[in-house]
């Protein structure tokens, strides 16, 4: 392992990427412990927790690395830019124009990022405004409008900021940098969720035969995680020969690997976002507060909502990734095809059957990943039930992600290396 280790810092481009990965992390778990002024933090998470209900909050304070339970500059995390990534990736097949955008290549794709961070700083005020009064109800901030001006503000600069700092994991250190930020938020937050497990079995409120369940039910996860995460399909490509002159071109086999979860992480992380809004909503809105145990986070018809919305990401995020079509199209230009089964529209629906199987499997297996916390901790009564399959599966994702990009920079060191040691036709330069 210590070896491997010293083979990575060996890279120095490599090196910096991770030390820079790093010291963005370092600089977002400081923010985290930065308060809001004008709120005492000490009363502010029992307060919320009775507002919001323990389930919700402990949860959105997962996601946000504690940062919501210290009302700190960090309090929103990455939730505004997550939704505002869901409402531009809804509206593209919606609007032509930014259909058009989408299909223009890297500037395209430029603009809609600046759509995407507008998007963010509106729901970033707008969510700033809720929860700014949320705790004002609960009668732990001081200072009346100027309290409101600062939270508002305060909150927004600091999701713009993790904006930010995920934009420049992404460019310039190692995997995506969002994915990353909440990663490290999860992480941060294990000693203390297990500290409460612990806790719940030391004190006689669990047995303890429940904590070896959920330590089995952690490798569990994490070893279906990354099987599933890993499984593929690959569909054999023919191509066909054909003569230029003396020479004989194509003839050979190949693969067209599809994955089983092609969204990753994203498909449990947009949908949990999606259902953080009705049971907030119900809280800012006067008179709704009667329709929160209907969404309250573990009720029956939350987990039956949180169900469907991933296996819909599924599906929804693998048509933006993957066209059967334009691969069918393009397999026909370059004169492949696939064993048995004419090109064309054919080819198209053919992928289109075996994509549509392989998401049906990565979907339910996310959506039994991402209930099986709530389940384990109906049956055992432990209180720490952001430990589980949701977090692990985030955790395992990115790492994997993360990973893959480690192992291609290192794959691109020993090709230049390879290419630098040879000169024309193999011969070694001067």
């Amino acid at each position: 392992m210590l070896e491997r280790l010293r083979h990575l810092f060996a890279v120095e481009e490599l090196r910096k990427r991770i030390l820079f990965t790093l010291g963005m992390l370092l600089v977002f778990r400081i923010g985290v412990h930065i308060p809001v002024p004008g709120v005492d933090t000490s009363q502010l998470a029992e307060a919320m927790a009775g507002l919001f209900g323990a389930g919700l909050f402990d949860f959105m304070n997962l996601f946000t690395g504690g940062a919501l339970q210290e009302f700190s500059l960090f309090a929103l995390g990455v939730i505004p830019y997550i939704n505002a990534s869901i409402i531009l990736s809804l509206l593209i097949p919606v609007f032509p124009k930014l259909k058009a955008l989408q299909q223009q290549g890297r500037e395209g794709r430029r603009k809609l990022t600046q759509y995407t961070r507008w998007g963010t700083v509106g729901l970033a005020v707008v969510q700033a405004y809720g929860i700014s009064y949320s705790v004002a109800a609960t009668g732990v901030a001081t200072g009346g409008f100027l309290y409101f001006i600062t939270s508002i503000v305060a909150l927004t600069t600091g999701t713009v900021f993790l904006m930010w700092i995920g934009e420049r994991i992404t460019e310039n250190g190692i995997g995506n940098g969002i994915s990353m930020i909440i990663m490290a938020g999860i992480v941060a937050r294990f000693p203390a969720e297990v500290g409460t497990v612990f806790a719940d079995i030391a004190g006689g409120a669990v047995d303890p035969l429940w904590g070896i369940g959920l330590f089995v039910m952690f490798v569990a996860v994490i070893a279906g995680a990354v099987v599933v995460q890993q499984g593929q399909r690959k569909i054999p490509i023919q191509y066909a020969k054909r003569t230029s002159g003396r020479r004989v071109y194509g003839g050979h086999t190949s693969h067209l690997p599809i994955r089983v979860n092609q969204g990753g992480v994203i498909p449990i992380i947009f949908a949990s976002a999606i259902l953080t809004l009705p049971s907030s909503i119900a809280m800012w809105i006067p008179g709704l507060e009667g329709i929160q145990r209907y969404v309250e986070m573990g009720s029956t018809p939350y987990l039956i909502a949180y169900v469907l919305l991933i296996i819909f990401f599924t599906y929804f995020y693998s048509s933006l990734v993957f066209d059967p079509a334009d691969i069918s199209k393009n397999l026909r230009e370059s004169g492949g095809f696939v064993p048995g089964v004419r090109p064309g529209q054919q080819t198209a629906d053919y992928l289109s059957k075996v994509t549509g199987r392989l998401l049906l499997v990565g979907a339910l297996f996310l959506a039994l990943i991402a209930v099986l916390p709530f389940l384990f901790r109906a049956a055992s009564g432990i209180r720490g039930f952001t430990l589980g399959g949701t977090s692990l599966l985030i955790m395992v994702g990115v790492g994997i992600d993360t990973w893959m990009q480690i192992e291609a920079h290192l794959v691109m060191r020993q090709y230049e290396s390879l290419v630098k040691g040879t000169g024309f036709l193999g011969r070694r330069s001067g």
